[in-house]
C-alpha cells in the first residue's frame, strides 16, 4: 500500500473493508485519539528533546503506522526519512504532534491545515497560563483553530496516548491495554492513574487524553468521542475546571446510559464562591452545586485520587448489577464484616434479605457458629478448603435478592496465613468463582488483606473481571458505584437530557426587579402565587385589606430595597383598622434605614395558611447555567444551609428526588402539629421554576422565600428577581414585564 492510501485508509473505519464505498468516515477528533499516521513537527536528533522523545516512544510502544519526522535540517531519525516541511508530509494525515515554542505555534497550525492534517497536539505553554502576552498568544490560537478548522488538543498537554495501538504521544512507556479512557488536564494526575493502576493489577487503559488548556477540544466532546469507540467500557475524568460546564452535564446525560463515567475534580472549595444579592446567590457554593449537577447527569463523582482508578475499573470489567437487587456481603472475619456495613451504610447501599432456603443452604454448609443473615460470616469453616467460599457464592447467587457479593476478608490469602498447600485449592475456588460469576450474571468485588501480594488467584479473578482491593473503604466505593449505576438505569424517570430550551421572549431591565414586576413574570410562566395587589398609598392598602376581610401581609415595594424584612418593610398580620397606621411604620422605617428611598407603593397580600417555610430558588451558575435550590426556607436559610440544587430544566421525578435530599422533607409529611404538604405540587412548583429559568437566561438569581407548604396550598410569600447586567438579547426583542396591578 503507499502513503497516500494508507493516509486514505485512516480517515475510514467501519466494518467494511477500508476504502470501500460503504466504509464510514471517522471525525476529525476520533481520528485525533486514534491516529493511523503520525507527523512528528520538530522532530531531533537529539535523544533530549522532545520530537526524538516522541519518535522513540511511538517505536517502543509497538505503533505499526506511518511516522512522518519533520525537522528541515535531518534526514534521517532513528532510523526514518525526515522531512524538510510540512507540505512536503503525504496529504491527509491523522494528527500531527508539535513539538515547538508556543510563538512557532500558529503558523505550524495553519500549515498543518493546508497539508489536510485532522489534528494536532500541542505541548507548548506560555499561553493562557502566564499572563497578557500568553492571553494574546491564545486568543491568535483560537483565531487559526476557528480560521483552519483543525482540531486541537492542548496547549499546554501532555499529549495523547492510545494504548490499544501504541499511538503513544505521551512518552510513557508500557502501559497495559484495558477498557479504561481517561480525560485529564493533569499530566500528573495521570500518571498517578497509571501507576496505580500496574499497583493493584488494574484492568489497564484504552484512550489517555490531557486537554491542557482546552484552547479546542473540550471535556464534553471527547467524553462523546470516546464512548463510541467499543474497546472503551468506562471513561474516568480528572478536572481542574470545565470550558463549558453545561455542554459537559448534556454529553455525560447522553452518554452515561451505554458508558459510565467518573470523575474526581480539583478546585472544589468555597473561595471561589461569588457574591449574590439572593439568599439562593449566597448559599451555592461552587462545591455543593457542581457536585449535585454532575450526581444529576450520571455522573460518579469521587470524592479521593485513589478511589478513580478503583471506581473505573470496577464499572470497567464487572457485570451489571440485576434491577431491583441488592448486595450481600460475605465475610471469614466479624471486624471486618462490620465495618464494610457500616460503610455500605453511610454509601445508601442497602443489604440484601436473604430467604429461608439460602439461610438453611448455608447453615448446612458453614455449620452452627456461622452467621447466615447478611452480612455472612462463615465463622473458620473455611479456613482448611477455600472450596467452601466458592460453594456459599453459590448458594447466595441463587437467593432472589442477591444482586452483588461483596468477599471481606482474607480471600485468596489462606495458603499465607494457614497452609501452604492451600494454594491449589485456592486457585480452583478462584476459577469457580469467575465461572458462578458468568453463569448467574452476579458481579463480585473482593476485598483481600493480601491484595497487595502476587498471588496467582487473584490474577485470575482480576483477569476475569472481578475486582480485588486492600481496602475495605475502596472496596466499599466500587460496590456503591455499581449499585447506584443499576438503580439509575432502572428507573427511567431519574435521566434527564439537561438540554436548555429555546429563550422565551426577554424580560426588559437589569438588576433587581421590583416585586410586583417579579410576580408577573412568575404568574406568566404558570407558577402560582395567590392574591395579591400593588397599592400606590396607604389608603389603598387599607382598602386592599378591607377587601380580602382576613390579616394580610404588607410589604413597601422599592427599588432600593432587596431585604425588606432587614429594614422593617414589612408588617405581617394587618387588618382593615391599623393598615393605614402600619403602612406609615412601613415608610418610616424605611426612610430611616435607607435614606433617599423611593417608595412606590406597598404590595397587600393575604396571610397565608400555617405550613412548612421552604426555600425555592435559582441562580446561574458561571459554569454550569441555570441551577434551581430546594431547601428549608424562613429567617435562617443561609445558617441552616439545607439544600438540594438541580440544574435546570429537569423532570418532576428529578423534583421528587431533590426534595428528599433535604431535612426540610421530614417536615412534609405532618411532623408533630405540622400539616400534611402535597409533594406532588411542591414538585411541580420546583419543574416550573426550573423551565422559568432556563428558557430566560436573563435571569440571574430568583428567590421565592419563603414558601409556605400547607395542607391546601403551595405558595410563594416573597419573591426576588434579579436580571443580569450583561445580557444581550440574541433577537432584541424585550417585553415590558408588567410593574403593577392585582392578580386574584
Amino acid at each position: 500500500m503507499t502513503l497516500e492510501a494508507h493516509i486514505a485508509d485512516s480517515a475510514l473505519a467501519g466494518p467494511a473493508a477500508a476504502g470501500t464505498a460503504s466504509a464510514v468516515p471517522r471525525t476529525a477528533l476520533a481520528r485525533l485519539l486514534d491516529p493511523r499516521s503520525i507527523v512528528v513537527v520538530g522532530a531531533s536528533a537529539n535523544p533530549a528533546k522532545r520530537g526524538f522523545q516522541a519518535i522513540r516512544a511511538l517505536q517502543r510502544s509497538g505503533y505499526a503506522d506511518p511516522i512522518y519526522p519533520v525537522n528541515p535540517s535531518a534526514d534521517r531519525i532513528l532510523g526514518l526519512d525526515v522531512f524538510g516541511a510540512i507540505d512536503q508530509v503525504p496529504h491527509g494525515a491523522d494528527v500531527a504532534l508539535i513539538a515547538l515554542p508556543g510563538s512557532a505555534v500558529p503558523d505550524t497550525l495553519r500549515a498543518c491545515a493546508a497539508a489536510g492534517i485532522a489534528g494536532a497536539v500541542v505541548l507548548a505553554n506560555g499561553f493562557g497560563e502566564i499572563g497578557d502576552s500568553g492571553a494574546r498568544r491564545a486568543a491568535e490560537l483560537a483565531d487559526v483553530i476557528a480560521e483552519t478548522g483543525i482540531r486541537v488538543i492542548g496547549p499546554n498537554t501532555s499529549g495523547v496516548l492510545n494504548a490499544t495501538t501504541g499511538a503513544n504521544l505521551i512518552g510513557l512507556q508500557d502501559v497495559p491495554a484495558g477498557p479504561v479512557s481517561v480525560i485529564t488536564q493533569s499530566g500528573n494526575m495521570l500518571l498517578s492513574l497509571i501507576n496505580d493502576d500496574r499497583a493493584r493489577s488494574g484492568p489497564g487503559f484504552h484512550i489517555c487524553a490531557g486537554l491542557g488548556n482546552q484552547a479546542d477540544v473540550r471535556y464534553d466532546e471527547c467524553l462523546e468521542e470516546l464512548a463510541e469507540f467499543p474497546e472503551t467500557r468506562v471513561v474516568a475524568m480528572h478536572s481542574e475546571g470545565f470550558a463549558d460546564g453545561r455542554a459537559l452535564l448534556t454529553a455525560a446525560a447522553r452518554v452515561v446510559p451505554r458508558t459510565p463515567v467518573v470523575l474526581l475534580r480539583g478546585g472544589r472549595s468555597e473561595a471561589g464562591r461569588r457574591t449574590a444579592l439572593s439568599h439562593t446567590g449566597s448559599i451555592a457554593g461552587v462545591d455543593a452545586v457542581a457536585d449535585a449537577v454532575l450526581r444529576q447527569a450520571g455522573i460518579e463523582v469521587v470524592d479521593r485520587s485513589d478511589e478513580l482508578g478503583v471506581v473505573a475499573g470496577a464499572l470497567a470489567t464487572c457485570a451489571a448489577v440485576a434491577p431491583g437487587r441488592r448486595v450481600a456481603v460475605l465475610s471469614d472475619g466479624g471486624g471486618h464484616a462490620a465495618l464494610a456495613c457500616d460503610a455500605l451504610a453511610a454509601s445508601g447501599v442497602e443489604l440484601a434479605v436473604l430467604d429461608d432456603r439460602t439461610s438453611r443452604e448455608l447453615r448446612a454448609l458453614l455449620g452452627e457458629a456461622a452467621v447466615v443473615g447478611d452480612p455472612v460470616d462463615v465463622a473458620g469453616a473455611t479456613d482448611a478448603d477455600p472450596m467452601v467460599f466458592a460453594e456459599a457464592v453459590r448458594i447466595l447467587m441463587r437467593d432472589p435478592d442477591v444482586g452483588l457479593i461483596l468477599i471481606i476478608g482474607l480471600y485468596g490469602g489462606y495458603q499465607l496465613r494457614f497452609d501452604a498447600r492451600l494454594a491449589e485449592a485456592e486457585d480452583r475456588a478462584a476459577d469457580r468463582l469467575l465461572a458462578l460469576s458468568a453463569e448467574h450474571g452476579v458481579p463480585i468485588v473482593i476485598q483481600s488483606s493480601y491484595a497487595g501480594v502476587e498471588l496467582a488467584n487473584h490474577n485470575r479473578l482480576r483477569a476475569g473481571g472481578v475486582p480485588v482491593i486492600a481496602s475495605i473503604d475502596l472496596a466499599v466505593r466500587a460496590v456503591a458505584a455499581l449499585d447506584r449505576r443499576e438503580r439509575r438505569l432502572t428507573d427511567s424517570g431519574a435521566r434527564s437530557t439537561l438540554r436548555l430550551p429555546p429563550p422565551g421572549t426577554v424580560i426588559d431591565g437589569a438588576g433587581p426587579l421590583d416585586e410586583p414586576a417579579a410576580r408577573r413574570v412568575l404568574a406568566d410562566a404558570g407558577i402560582p402565587l395567590g392574591s395579591w395587589t400593588l397599592s400606590g398609598s396607604a389608603a389603598e392598602a387599607a382598602a386592599a385589606v378591607r377587601a380580602y376581610d382576613r390579616p394580610c401581609a404588607v410589604k413597601v415595594v422599592s427599588p432600593q430595597v432587596i431585604h425588606k424584612s432587614e429594614v422593617g418593610g414589612v408588617r405581617l398580620g394587618v387588618v382593615a383598622g391599623t393598615a393605614v397606621e402600619q403602612t406609615g411604620e412601613i415608610v418610616a422605617a424605611v426612610t430611616a434605614a435607607v435614606p433617599g428611598a423611593r417608595i412606590d407603593g406597598f404590595l397587600v397580600t393575604p396571610m397565608a395558611d400555617a405550613g412548612v417555610e421552604l426555600l425555592v430558588g435559582a441562580t446561574r451558575d458561571p459554569i454550569f447555567g441555570p441551577v434551581v435550590a430546594f431547601g428549608s426556607g424562613g429567617l435562617m436559610v443561609e445558617a441552616l444551609r439545607d439544600v438540594a440544587f438541580r440544574a435546570a430544566p429537569f423532570t418532576e421525578h428529578e423534583a421528587h428526588e431533590m426534595i428528599e435530599e433535604t431535612v426540610a422533607s421530614r417536615m412534609l409529611d405532618g411532623y408533630r402539629n405540622l400539616p400534611v404538604v402535597d409533594r406532588r405540587q411542591l414538585a411541580r412548583l420546583l419543574v416550573r421554576v426550573g423551565d422559568l429559568v432556563a428558557a430566560h437566561p436573563e435571569i440571574a438569581e430568583l428567590d421565592l422565600n419563603p414558601v409556605i407548604a400547607s395542607a391546601s396550598a403551595v405558595v410563594p410569600v416573597d419573591v426576588r428577581m434579579v436580571l443580569s447586567d450583561d445580557f444581550a438579547p440574541p433577537d432584541g426583542s424585550v417585553a415590558e414585564p408588567v410593574r403593577g396591578g392585582r392578580d386574584e
